[in-house]
Formats: C-alpha cells, sequence, structure tokens
C-alpha cells in the first residue's frame, strides 16, 4: 500500500472517531486502534492531533469538492452543470453523518472572510469550478452577462451562508425545501 492510500485509510479512521467523539475525545491511540497503527506510526504523517484533525477535514472538503466537480464534468450546457453542481453539493452532505456532526461541532469550518479560511485551497477550488460553470453561461448565452468574479463571490457566498443556517447552526426549517426554493430562484430570477 503507497502513502497515499494509508493517508486516506488514516484521514477516513480520524473523521469516523472525531466525528463520533469530538476532537477534544478522540485521541491519536484511538486513531491508531482504528487504522492498525501504533500512534508512532501516525506521526510519520502528522505532527500531532491538531494537523491530524486539519488534514482530516481538509480531506474529507477536497473529496466532496471532487465528487461535485465529477458529477459536473459529466454535463455539456452551464444551465445543467449548475443544477448538478448545487444538487450534489447538497446530497453530498446530507448523505455524510460523519462530515455533518464536525460541522456541528466545528463551525468555523464555514466562513465568509478568505482571510479566516482554514481551508482557503479547498474553498478556492469549489469557486472555480462556480466560476467556469457561470463563463461556460454566459458564452453560450444561456446566462444573462455578468461579472463572473462578482457573480461566483456573491454566489459562494449564499452557498456558504445555506451550509451554515442548515448545518451549522441548523434553525428547523426544512433544509430541502429551502435548499430547492432557492435553487430555482438562482436559476429563473426574481422577474418572470
Amino acid at each position: 500500500m503507497n502513502r497515499t492510500d494509508k493517508e486516506t485509510l488514516l484521514f477516513d479512521a480520524a473523521l469516523k472517531l472525531f466525528a463520533e467523539y469530538g476532537y477534544k475525545k478522540a485521541t491519536i491511540e484511538d486513531v491508531a486502534n482504528e487504522v492498525g497503527m501504533t500512534p508512532g506510526n501516525i506521526y510519520f504523517y502528522v505532527k500531532n492531533k491538531k494537523e491530524l484533525y486539519e488534514k482530516t477535514v481538509r480531506s474529507a472538503l477536497g473529496r466532496w469538492r471532487d465528487s461535485v466537480a465529477e458529477a459536473v464534468a459529466l454535463e455539456k450546457r452551464a444551465p445543467e452543470k449548475f443544477n448538478v453542481m448545487a444538487e450534489r453539493s447538497f446530497q453530498y452532505l446530507q448523505d455524510r453523518d460523519d462530515i455533518l456532526a464536525i460541522l456541528s461541532r466545528d463551525p468555523d469550518i464555514f466562513t465568509l472572510s478568505p482571510g479566516e479560511d482554514r481551508f482557503y485551497d479547498i474553498n478556492a477550488g469549489a469557486m472555480r469550478l462556480m466560476k467556469d460553470i457561470l463563463a461556460q453561461g454566459v458564452r453560450e448565452k444561456s446566462f444573462h452577462k455578468m461579472d463572473v468574479d462578482r457573480a461566483t463571490d456573491f454566489l459562494f457566498s449564499v452557498y456558504i451562508m445555506f451550509l451554515i443556517k442548515a448545518y451549522v447552526k441548523p434553525e428547523g426549517e426544512n433544509v430541502a425545501a429551502m435548499f430547492r426554493e432557492g435553487l430555482r430562484l438562482i436559476l429563473r430570477g426574481l422577474v418572470g
């Protein structure tokens, strides 16, 4: 097994334990036992528990982003790409109790300030995907002319606020209904 495969196993095990017990209660020893390593072996991959946590979350967020990008790549036209991007982003999180548990315990994973974003590189990749879809939509005339950079910043901010409201600090609303109505509004606009 190569290093990348071992890291994937390590981060999967750590994600499971951080989700179940939280950052404070999960230990390096717990993760080592879960993955069949010694605690000393884990230190070949990370310096300490904090770095293990950060790399674990980064890995989970990266897989989420990559899953969305793979689904988008199967579509040809921008409106379908945008719809798939939104649907896949939403559905992926709906199906991942482990990531949802981490988000509820660590609400600072999502921030509206790029300067405070611990996972800026992951989010920047997601924003590039959105920007590319918007630019394609303008080129193929399926979207209105727009400043694609500003539109991307705006829509990504709305997306982050939705994630915070729906998953980090839920207010008991029907998340699926809120998502569907928001997506319809974005794709169809306010003016009919």
